[in-house]
Order: C-alpha cells, then structure tokens, then sequence
C-alpha cells in the first residue's frame, strides 16, 4: 500500500507540483492517500470476508490498520517539506525525492531479504527505480 500511494502521489506532484499555494498541493496529498485508503480498505474489508464465509478474521482487522498505516505514513512523509520549505516548488521537488527514497530502500531491503549481494540489490534497486518513474510517466500521461 505504502508504494502504491507513494507512486499516486508522486504522479500528482509531477502534474500539480510547484503550485502558487502549498496548502493545495497538502490537500491533494492527503486528499489522495485518503481516497486511496477508503477504496483499499473496501477492496480489502470486502475480499476478506468473502473468503472468510462471510466473518471477519481477527488478523483482517490489522490487515486493515496496516493499509491505512502505511497510507498515513506516505502522506506524512510527503507532507514534511511543504512545512519546512518555503517555496512550493522547492517542496514539490522535497517530497518527489523523499517519494523516490521510500521506493528505492523498499526495493533494496526487499532484494536484500530475498539474499541478494549488496552489489545485486543496489543494481535490482535502480531497475525497481527505472519501473517506478515510468509507471509515474504513464499514470501522468493517462490522467492529464
């Protein structure tokens, strides 16, 4: 979930990022992470209790707090500069990077977790930043 919003909201920082009014572009940020979290939690709540035979596990409802969790976090982390900097443009710019960071330190741990060299994850993590910056490239042509 966590990089799905991240990959959201940087395509929405690359159309709308840079504006005259950073409380705007805070709004869409967090007006993105919470719509996307309504639409997963339906998704989720729904699958699992389909599978369930019609009863909610317990582990459904941490499933649950960890969608919205990570939602949160991405939002948050993406929020920072605009608080911090000054100009929005500079801040669009902040969060675009810190976006990025978070993608590529989930692809180098997740390499590194499935007992990739260093030398192997750094390499998987720059491909897994390639492919995150053209689906940023398609979601932005699409929607605009």
């Amino acid at each position: 979930m966590a990089l799905y919003v991240a990959i959201v909201i940087l395509a929405l920082l690359v159309g709308f990022g840079g504006g005259d009014d950073w409380r705007d572009e805070v709004a869409l940020i967090w007006g993105t992470a919470i719509g996307l979290t309504i639409a997963h939690l339906f998704a989720y709540e729904l699958t699992s209790i389909m599978a369930a035979g019609g009863k909610p596990e317990p582990e459904d409802y941490w499933g649950a707090l960890g969608i919205g969790a990570a939602a949160v976090g991405i939002a948050l982390l993406a929020t920072i500069p605009y608080w911090t900097l000054r100009d929005t443009g500079d801040a669009s710019a902040a969060a675009s990077v810190l976006l990025m960071a978070v993608i590529g330190i989930a692809g180098f741990f997740t390499a590194r977790h499935a007992g990739a060299t260093k030398m192997r994850s750094l390499l998987y993590t720059i491909v897994v930043l390639v492919l995150a910056a053209v689906v940023v490239a398609i979601k932005f042509t699409l929607t605009h």
